[in-house]
């Protein structure tokens, strides 16, 4: 059993790459950690879509009753969303039932990818312990050996992140602790190694980085804050297929 790692969504898919894949999708800052927010606190669904336009068209077709448009280009809310991309904004009773559309500038892109896995998780480290532990249970449920753990990192701008090969990192490290016979490949070790270097000072070291810092520069910094609290948010996002003949996807817990 093997544990591989990307660190950016830009790489080329090869036809079936993760059939026998447990896939984990990472966008710390911040579309994965908003997404298990919502979650928890009653959102019926998330649709990730991939462009601006595509989102306003689909929520266009659903009932008014039930939707709602969220997402960010740059950090900031397009003109006519009802909602960001901030988790803080996902608290409220207001998404308590109700499917959400979201894009995002690097996460919504991530989640399109490895459409023939065996299953798809969104972490973070808001439900860091959550994922791991709902990882340990699949894998006592498999039969074959033959099965991966694919660690899949949006990065920034489909550029190397800090943040969520970060949060891979200590993903890897948490698994490794529970099962001592998973085989790590060069990305893998490195992401572990560091996780390991930058532990003890995590958060500081994160919120120095480039994306982190531009966020915080548009007065994100509490955003920030919360995407790197550890286990804040114990739930376990998976994404299902929603209509196979337009390419969507559903996140539901």
């Amino acid at each position: 059993m093997k544990i591989e790692t990307f660190f950016t969504a830009n790489f080329q898919e090869k036809e079936g790459q993760f059939t026998n894949s447990i896939v984990v999708m990472i966008d710390v800052l911040r579309a994965s950690s908003t997404i298990a927010n919502a979650l928890m606190n009653g959102a019926k669904e998330i649709i990730p879509v991939e462009s601006t336009e595509k989102a306003v068209e689909l929520y266009s077709k659903l009932s008014r009753e039930t939707r709602l448009l969220a997402g960010e280009r740059n950090g900031v809310k397009p003109t006519g969303f009802e909602l960001g991309n901030s988790p803080f904004e996902f608290e409220t009773e207001h998404i308590k039932g109700k499917t959400i559309i979201l894009t995002t500038t690097n996460g919504t892109k991530l989640y399109q990818k490895a459409k023939n896995a065996k299953i798809k998780l969104i972490g973070s480290f808001v439900n860091s312990d959550s994922v791991i532990n709902y990882i340990d249970k699949l894998i006592l449920q498999e039969v074959s050996q033959e099965i991966n753990i694919e660690f899949l990192c949006a990065g920034n701008y489909g550029q190397f992140s800090y943040e969520d090969t970060l949060c891979a990192g200590s993903l890897i490290y948490k698994l490794i602790q529970l099962r001592s016979n998973l085989e790590l490949s060069d990305s893998s070790h490195a992401a572990k190694s560091l996780f390991l270097q930058f532990s003890g000072n995590l958060k500081n070291f994160i919120k120095t980085k480039e994306h982190p810092t531009f966020l915080d520069s548009i007065g994100l910094g509490n955003d920030i804050d919360f995407c790197l609290d550890f286990d804040r948010c114990p739930v376990v996002p998976v994404i299902h297929t929603y209509n196979a003949q337009l390419g969507l996807f559903s996140i539901r817990l």
